[in-house]
């Protein structure tokens, strides 16, 4: 690994199916893929691989989007499946030594969650994935208007919550994973970091009663305190809380009693799919 680097650009920032996307979010996508293309450049990489996720599966004007990117930046992303996001995300712990072999993974991204299992014992069962509506961005556009958030409102966004979690069956034994920007966030801010640092917080386990306090401690605060908090990127504060719900009550409806987190995401599935032939 030569470079490993991320930034949140919000694509799906008040986004709904069939809508449009953000001017904004747009202009800081484009300049962060701008960026990342120089880097590529720099290290004299041959061949870029680019996907989208949610945010493109929903906007009407995605391919609009695809071809500013490829005028602007030279790259063509390719918009993928809900199925074929998660198959990625699996596929990113799979190859991994230091995580669980078998485990169930979560993806808990701003505009949807992933979730992946086998649906029996043993590598040769098949895989399910599941895809809900529940993510940070989303979430917090929906209910969470004010700062600090209204009991009444944290009420409703659990109760949305638990309600979309009854798709998944909650007996399944294997241990669960966390990968995306939610979990790692919520590792750095468990171990208080004063910069992001992935390979503490790679292979971290989160108890269910750490993630408690971490959701208490966030309602209580409107997102300029949030930022206080060490190890809370400010880019973040504000939609962490739904972030954190989403994975609490995954635990509470799974009988789980911690999550590990992983820092390596979709990008090293697509890396293992594309560049290593490993399916």
């Amino acid at each position: 690994m030569i470079l490993d680097c991320g930034e949140t650009t919000r694509l799906g920032r008040g986004l709904e199916r069939g809508g449009k996307l953000d001017p904004v979010s747009i202009r800081a996508s484009i300049n962060c893929l701008k960026k990342f293309r120089s880097l590529c450049q720099r290290e004299r990489v041959q061949e870029i691989a680019a996907v989208g996720t949610n945010a493109l599966r929903m906007a009407k004007d995605a391919k609009q989007f695809i071809q500013q990117v490829r005028e602007a930046c030279g790259i063509t992303p390719c918009v993928i499946t809900e199925k074929e996001e998660a198959l990625l995300s699996f596929l990113s712990v799979q190859q991994d030594p230091r995580m669980p072999r078998g485990a169930m993974v979560m993806d808990a991204g701003g505009g949807s969650t992933e979730y992946i299992f086998r649906t029996g014992e043993g590598p040769s069962q098949p895989l399910q994935t599941i895809s809900l509506p529940l993510g940070a961005l989303r979430l917090t556009e929906e209910f969470l208007h004010d700062e600090p958030p209204s009991h009444d409102a944290v009420t409703k966004l659990r109760h949305k919550i638990d309600e979309t979690l009854l798709r998944i069956p909650p007996a399944i034994e294997d241990e669960l994973v966390g990968i995306g920007g939610t979990a790692a966030t919520l590792g750095s801010m468990h171990l208080g970091l004063e910069a992001f640092d992935r390979e503490r917080i790679h292979g971290l386990q989160l108890t269910i009663d750490k993630l408690r306090s971490q959701v208490e401690e966030l309602q209580d605060k409107d997102p300029a305190m949030r930022k206080q908090i060490r190890g809370l990127p400010t880019e973040r504060a504000d939609i962490i809380l739904a972030g954190a719900m989403i994975i609490l009550s995954t635990l509470e409806r799974l009988k789980k009693n911690s999550i590990r987190i992983s820092c390596r995401g979709l990008r090293y599935g697509l890396f293992y799919q594309r560049f290593m032939d490993i399916e």
